[in-house]
């Protein structure tokens, strides 16, 4: 086994590691912030790849710099240049915005703010100056062989896991426009409906809508694979080229479908 290869080895193992840590502090701060589970990565398995890529700029871009406060402003402006056009780049690709902090101070363009300046820059100096040491030295300590069956291995789950991510976010513009266009029938169902002269027959009416409108909630969780829906659930301010209140009226029939399937059990 060439060195090189070795190196290689060594960094994709570190990158996967920083990934998880970061999947971990944001599942973490959701946790404390929303009183419940929410799994923050894009990815299927538990990995924010947007974590690891910024330690590995700081790793990588700054060889020389060991002073705090060089590594922090440094890795600060590193970290929030890659958030950015990864932003931006989701967007072009997948026509929607995962994050967006309009609403932040001291943001740019609702991609990057300032609190997410701080945290990269304080996470970025911590992994470079105490904690990449130690990955180091105790990768060090594994026989080359592990590594390489242990990279190769990982490697090809998270192939795997992109690939599904990729045809997922590539499908859920087309699912969110068709159930676009069954939010709108169903609103024109309910404006006919209200036209409807009140006889002794409402009571039955009543019954098909609310079966009607169950049968709805039932089919819009169905369009959305396990992952789509967790991604919608996942970010609140995503946004799409479709209409802004469309992904509203989604969560809001997830939770309708949700809330009856835990009555029923």
């Amino acid at each position: 086994m060439t060195p090189t290869l070795l190196a290689i080895e060594k960094t994709f193992l570190w990158f996967l590691l920083y990934s998880f840590v970061g999947w971990l502090w944001e599942t973490c701060l959701n946790i404390v912030m929303k009183k419940r589970f929410v799994d923050r990565g894009i990815l299927n398995g538990p990995l924010c790849p947007i974590y690891g890529f910024g330690a590995m700029l700081a790793i990588y871009a700054l060889p020389g710099e060991h002073t705090f406060l060089a590594v922090f402003l440094s890795s600060g402006v590193l970290s929030c240049t890659l958030e950015y056009f990864t932003s931006w780049g989701i967007e072009q690709l997948f026509h929607m915005r995962l994050w967006d902090y309009s609403n932040k101070p001291f943001n740019i363009n609702g991609r990057v703010y300032l609190n997410g300046f701080i945290f990269f820059g304080l996470g970025c100096t911590v992994v470079k100056l105490w904690v990449q040491p130690h990955v180091i030295a105790m990768l060090d300590a594994v026989p080359p062989l592990v590594i390489t069956v242990v990279s190769a291995v990982l490697l090809v789950i998270l192939l795997a896991d992109v690939a599904v991510t990729l045809a997922g976010l590539i499908s859920m513009s087309s699912r969110l426009g068709h159930v676009e266009a069954d939010i709108k029938h169903l609103k024109q169902r309910g404006i006919a409906r209200l036209d409807v002269d009140i006889t002794a027959a409402d009571a039955h009416i009543e019954a098909a809508e609310t079966h009607l409108n169950e049968a709805f909630s039932k089919h819009v969780h169905d369009t959305f694979n396990l992952q789509q829906r967790r991604l919608i659930d996942a970010y609140p301010h995503m946004r799409t080229a479709h209409d802004p209140h469309v992904l509203h009226e989604i969560r809001a029939q997830f939770a309708k479908y949700h809330a009856r399937r835990t009555n029923n059990d």
